[in-house]
């Protein structure tokens, strides 16, 4: 059918109009045009002027009316069924044109890949050659190349698409990495702001109740005075006068007394309160010390764990970019492969097909990706050589040409 369609000028064009797979198969009116050369050869296989045929005789009758033996035969098969030995004129008919029908849709439904019109076009420009045809043929080979090099370029759009994905994909996972990195410390850090404030909240409580307990213990503490050695001496006089009767000049010394008693009271209070207050201060002094000791200590810690973030930040990072480099390295040596796997595939169609017909397309994808295509690789030339079995003449052996006695002395020794 193909060489049919490119008989005429301009067959090219239907060789790319190909592609769109528009086959169409045999029309009614063909059928009913047929009818009667088919009565005419049907009546040679008339079995008994009955107006039906042997089944057995049905792939001889196809033949003869110009059609496939294949046909014939599935006709037949499809007719013997059950127990029926003889058929009628419209049963071999209706049953011939369901073949036919049949046989177009497999033929339509048929995948027409870039290989097999790049096939077509070299059987096309070689009939065309081999018929003297130079114009069709010239034609056909400037489709042929137009043809590969949009394929080749095809290809390679298409690997580049390929690792232009697969790139993107490692830095979309590179991106999610690195985000729950960054979260992760992000949480981390959290927890420890919320642990060193919850430090500082205790400590500071701590320190409250020490103050309270100690200014709870002050405001409590019995008031100790000592009486000096003059209020004592003022207070045994003054008994002693009270007692011989002289309460005037006793009076009088019992006021110097209480004056000198208030006295001492006063400044006793005032030097409890001036130890209370150092006290105090001195123990606000060390909580104060102690609360900037663990302000240090988290400060530290805190810079610390930054430290930390950033060295691993930073690993991170060079370590997404060595991913980065390696991959584009490898991706830039399978294009390199899948590059001249392409050029291979499409300079040596019929091999790829038969390739691709005889093993699975994925697995000869990712064997082109490598460039591991033994069955397309270039044919080596062999330049004109003698046979294997080929024995040199009498005397000459690798190139020498030995003596006649030494010849025979080696005889000889075979012998």
């Amino acid at each position: 059918r193909y060489r049919n369609r490119c008989d005429h000028r301009g067959a090219t064009r239907d060789c790319s109009a190909m592609t769109e797979g528009q086959k169409s198969g045999p029309s009614e009116d063909e059928y009913q045009g047929q009818i009667s050369s088919i009565q005419q050869i049907f009546a040679e296989y008339d079995h008994n002027g009955s107006g039906k045929v042997r089944v057995e005789r049905i792939p001889d009758l196809i033949l003869n009316l110009g059609r496939d033996l294949q046909v014939g035969r599935e006709v037949a098969r499809q007719l013997s069924g059950g127990s029926v030995d003889v058929v009628t004129f419209e049963e071999v008919v209706q049953t011939l044109k369901k073949v036919e029908e049949t046989q177009d849709r497999e033929v339509d439904g048929e995948t027409t890949t870039p290989l097999t019109l790049l096939k077509r076009l070299n059987a096309y420009k070689k009939q065309c050659e081999s018929n003297g045809e130079y114009v069709e043929a010239q034609k056909a080979r400037k489709k042929y190349e137009e043809l590969r090099a949009k394929e080749e370029e095809r290809q390679r759009r298409l690997v580049d698409q390929a690792q232009q994905q697969e790139m993107m994909e490692v830095e979309q996972a590179q991106r999610a990495q690195f985000l729950g990195f960054s979260n992760a410390w992000d949480k981390y850090m959290a927890d420890y702001e919320s642990t060193a404030y919850m430090s500082l909240e205790r400590l500071k409580e701590q320190h409250g109740e020490e103050l309270s307990k100690f200014q709870e213990m002050i405001r409590h503490q019995p008031a100790r005075v000592k009486c000096s050695r003059e209020l004592l001496e003022l207070r045994r006089k003054q008994e002693a006068l009270a007692k011989l009767g002289k309460y005037e000049e006793a009076w009088k010394v019992k006021e110097e007394g209480d004056q000198l008693e208030q006295w001492e009271q006063a400044r006793s209070a005032s030097l409890v309160s001036d130890s209370a207050k150092r006290q105090e201060g001195r123990l606000r002094s060390q909580q104060q010390k102690a609360l900037q000791a663990l302000l240090k200590r988290i400060q530290r810690d805190r810079g610390e764990q930054i430290r930390h973030r950033q060295m691993d930040s930073q690993r991170l990072i060079q370590r997404n970019k060595n991913l980065k480099a390696d991959l584009y390295k490898k991706q830039h040596l399978e294009f390199q492969r899948a590059e001249a796997a392409i050029r291979s595939i499409m300079s040596q169609p019929e091999h790829a097909q038969r390739l691709l017909d005889e093993h699975d397309p994925a697995s000869v994808a990712r064997s082109a990706a490598m460039g591991e295509l033994p069955a397309l690789g270039r044919i080596k030339w062999k330049g004109p050589s003698l046979p294997e079995n080929y024995m040199p003449p009498g005397g000459i052996s690798k190139g020498l040409v030995k003596s006649a006695r030494r010849h025979d002395s080696e005889e000889l020794m075979a012998q």
